[in-house]
């Protein structure tokens, strides 16, 4: 397979501390109407030339560091990697399919490091491709997503997926990079009722419009899942010995939107609170969660978060 990769101008080198904060576009009605916009932590906000504004909802990804973003380029609709410096690579030889029923559905996740790739067509017949980034080629393959199960993102190291399952019960699987099932469970309500759903389900009467967030560490064994209430936590579930082992209450007004392990006992959350982004820092070693980050919320456009 050739892997091309296509340096051009842009979005600068990352000087220490640059990284992409979110990714913006914005929408006219029910499409996109402008080129997508990188918001970085220095402030500074690039646009993507080669970005769609095409029907409806295009599917983009932003790593948990900040350090890439994954999209459909304009014209040919192939998958790329655009990396902060101004790399692009081809993914694959993926392509975004053109006019097709339920083309807004089409999903893209990235590890939080941006180098490994997932890409969850639709179609539920079509299985779902893993990628490496650097290189292009595809490292693994795992069953579709149907109409009970859903994809919610790469564990902390990038090595493993954390799947929910939803039928009479609700289950979270992960698995390895090829579909392989390491651990699987049934966890009580309290985990289960907020692990995330299929992206159709609020849609088609099956959900609803809280955040559900979560995030499986790098031993593939915990999770970090986001419990709302009257006092909004993360708590940690853990596969193995099927208990909670913690649980940390987040700053008022945060509404999570992304989550991700930083660390062996540290997670990082990413949401709106009252108008603005924050980016909270969760030590489950000490029960605390702190705001390490601020900044204005963009109006009038899809966001996509760093992790998210």
């Amino acid at each position: 397979m050739l892997v091309l990769s296509l340096v051009i101008t842009g979005v600068p080198a990352g000087a220490e501390g640059t990284h992409i904060r979110y990714a913006v576009q914005r929408v006219c009605g029910e499409k996109a109407c402008g080129k997508l916009r990188l918001v970085l932590a220095d402030g500074s906000a690039h646009e993507l030339p080669d970005t769609s504004t095409g029907e409806g909802h295009e599917p983009v990804a932003v790593s948990a560091d900040g350090s890439r973003v994954a999209y459909f380029r304009a014209g040919d609709r192939r998958l790329i990697a655009y990396e902060l410096g101004g790399k692009r690579r081809f993914v694959g030889t993926v392509k975004q399919p053109a006019n097709e029923v339920g083309v807004d559905a089409t999903r893209l996740l990235l590890s939080p490091d941006g180098s490994r790739l997932a890409y969850l067509p639709n179609d539920p017949g079509r299985r779902i491709r893993v990628y490496d980034v650097r290189s292009g080629r595809a490292v693994g393959t795992l069953p579709a997503e149907d109409g009970f199960s859903c994809t919610a993102g790469f564990s902390g190291d990038g090595g493993e997926l954390l799947r929910v399952e939803e039928s009479m019960l609700i289950a979270a699987r992960v698995t390895d990079l090829r579909g392989r099932t390491l651990r699987r469970d049934v966890p009580p309500q309290v985990v289960a009722h907020n692990l995330p759903r299929r992206p159709s389900s609020v849609a088609d009467g099956g959900g609803d419009d809280r955040p559900r967030v979560a995030a499986a560490a790098a031993d593939g064994r915990r999770l970090a899942v986001y419990v709302p209430g009257e006092r909004p936590s993360m708590i940690v579930y853990d596969l193995g010995s099927r208990k909670v082992t913690a649980r940390v209450q987040l700053p008022a007004g945060v509404r999570p939107a992304a989550a991700t392990w930083t660390g062996t006992a540290e997670v990082t959350v990413r949401g709106d609170g009252g108008g603005m982004d924050r980016r909270v820092r969760v030590d489950l070693d000490e029960k605390r969660a702190e705001i390490v980050e601020t900044y204005d919320r963009p109006a009038g456009g899809t966001v996509y978060h760093a992790g998210g």
